[in-house]
C-alpha cells in the first residue's frame, strides 16, 4: 500500500518517522499511526510504500520525494537509494553526526546529564575493512540484503577500504564468485576480510565462504578510527588509572585497546589458543556470558594473578546483561565501558549508577554513513559517604 507521508524527525536507528491520526469508524477511538521510512530527512515530504506492520508500527519503503529537506543531497554511491548498508549518504557528514549525537541523548534520557563529546572520522567512504555478502547461486545474485531480505548486487560499494573494493570489482567481473561456490550450497554468504591496513589494491584480503562472522579474527572494520580509539583510551587510563592499578580487559581480543597501557593487564576472551604474553599483557581464555565466568576469574588469584582495581569492557553488540554482578564481585575503582550498540549501554550501566559515576561520555563515530557508532563512558566507584 502506498502512502504520502511528511517526516516529522528522525528515530535513534536513522529512519523518518511520519505520525497520523484519526478517528477508528467504528468505535470512533482516536489512533496514532507511526511509520518508519529510511532514508528521509525532517521536514521532507512524499511517498513510500508500506512492507511490514509490526506491533502496531509500519515499516515503509521511500519511492519518491516531492518535498526534499535544504539538507539532503545526493548520495556519492550509486547503490545507496537500494542498499540497506548506508543510512546517512542523503545529507552532510556534520548533519550524520548531529543525528548520532541526538540519538545517543535519547538512549540515556534516564542517566544523569553528561555531556558528549564526538569523535568523528577524517574519512566517510572507503574506510570498511570487511563485508559480508549473501549469495543467491540460483538466481545469481551476490550482494547485500535490503529491508525485504531481498540481495542487492553492490559491485561499486563506496563505503569499503580500497583493497576490499578491487577484490569486491573482481568476484563480480563476469560473475566470477560462482566460480568459487561450485562446492557450496546454493544459498550462503561471503566475507572479504582485510587483516592489516594495507591500501593497496588486491592485496591482504582474505576471503571466507560460509564461515562465522570474522572468521579470520575479529578486529574493528575502521583502521584509522580504530587507532584513534587506542590512543584516546590509553590516554584516559593513563589519567584515572594509577601506575600500580590492575587491568583485566574483558572482551579483550588480540589486547587491541590495552596494547599500550602502563598497567599489568589481563585479556580475556574466548580463545582457542590464548596468544602468548606480551609485555604488560597477559592472556586467558574464558567465555564471559558463560555462568561460571566469574568464578573462573575468582579463581585466577590461586594462580598468582591478582583481582582487578580496574576494568575495560568491551563486549559484542548484545553487550554485558549481568555487568552489575562483575561489579558487585571485584569492586573495581572504575571501569571503561565500550559498547558498539547505545541501547545495550544503557541497559548494562543503568543498573549500577547507585555505587558508580558516569565521567564522561564519548560518541566515536566507528561507522561513517551508517546508523552505527561506539559509545564509551567512564565510570568511578562513588564514596561511601555520597
Amino acid at each position: 500500500m502506498k502512502i504520502d507521508f511528511r517526516i516529522e524527525h528522525i528515530d535513534p536507528l536513522g529512519q523518518g518517522v511520519f505520525k497520523t491520526e484519526g478517528a477508528d469508524p467504528e468505535s470512533g477511538e482516536i489512533k496514532r499511526q507511526v511509520t518508519f521510512i529510511k532514508k528521509t530527512l525532517p521536514g521532507e515530504v512524499g511517498t513510500a510504500e508500506i512492507y511490514s506492520v509490526k506491533k502496531g508500527v509500519q515499516f515503509a519503503k521511500l519511492i519518491e520525494i516531492t518535498k526534499p529537506s535544504p539538507e539532503r543531497q545526493v548520495p556519492e554511491c550509486v547503490h545507496f537509494n537500494q542498499c540497506n548498508g548506508c543510512d546517512y549518504q542523503h545529507t552532510t557528514y556534520e548533519k550524520e553526526l548531529e543525528y548520532k549525537k541526538l540519538a545517543l541523548t535519547r538512549h540515556l534520557f534516564k542517566f544523569p546529564e553528561v555531556p558528549i563529546t564526538i569523535h568523528g572520522a577524517p574519512r566517510r567512504l572507503s574506510y570498511r575493512n570487511r563485508i559480508q555478502l549473501h549469495y543467491d547461486k540460483k538466481k545469481k545474485l551476490l550482494g547485500l540484503q535490503d529491508a525485504l531480505m531481498q540481495i542487492i548486487p553492490v559491485p561499486n560499494c563506496l563505503i569499503t577500504a580500497p583493497s576490499i573494493a578491487y577484490e569486491l570489482r573482481a568476484l563480480y567481473a563476469e560473475n566470477s564468485w560462482l566460480n568459487l561456490l561450485a562446492k557450496e550450497p546454493p544459498i550462503g554468504h561471503i566475507e572479504l576480510y582485510a587483516k592489516e591496513n594495507d591500501k593497496r589494491e588486491g592485496h591482504n584480503v582474505q576471503i571466507s565462504i560460509n564461515r562465522n562472522y570474522a572468521n579470520g579474527g575479529f578486529t574493528q572494520v575502521n583502521f584509522e578510527m580504530n587507532e584513534k580509539l587506542r590512543e584516546w583510551v590509553k590516554k584516559k587510563a593513563d589519567q584515572v588509572i594509577p601506575a600500580k592499578a590492575i587491568v583485566y580487559d574483558l572482551f579483550g581480543g588480540n589486547g587491541n585497546l590495552t596494547a599500550k597501557f602502563r598497567n599489568t593487564t589481563l585479556v580475556v576472551d574466548k580463545y582457542r589458543t590464548p596468544p602468548e604474553a606480551n609485555g604488560h599483557q597477559k592472556f586467558y581464555s574464558c567465555d564471559l556470558y558463560d555462568k561460571s565466568a566469574i568464578k573462573s576469574l575468582i579463581g585466577l588469584k590461586t594462580h598468582g594473578i591478582p583481582r582487578p582495581n580496574w576494568l575495560i569492557i568491551d563486549p559484542p553488540r548484545s553487550g554485558l546483561k549481568n555487568l552489575h554482578e562483575f561489579l558487585a564481585e571485584f569492586k573495581p575503582d572504575g571501569f571503561i565501558y565500550i559498547a558498539c550498540q547505545a541501547t545495550s549501554f544503557a541497559r548494562d550501566t543503568m543498573p549500577i549508577l547507585k555505587n558508580y559515576e558516569l565521567q564522561s561520555l564519548e560518541l566515536f563515530d566507528l561507522f561513517p554513513s551508517t546508523q552505527h557508532f561506539e559509545t564509551i563512558g567512564i565510570f568511578t566507584r562513588r564514596k561511601l559517604n555520597e
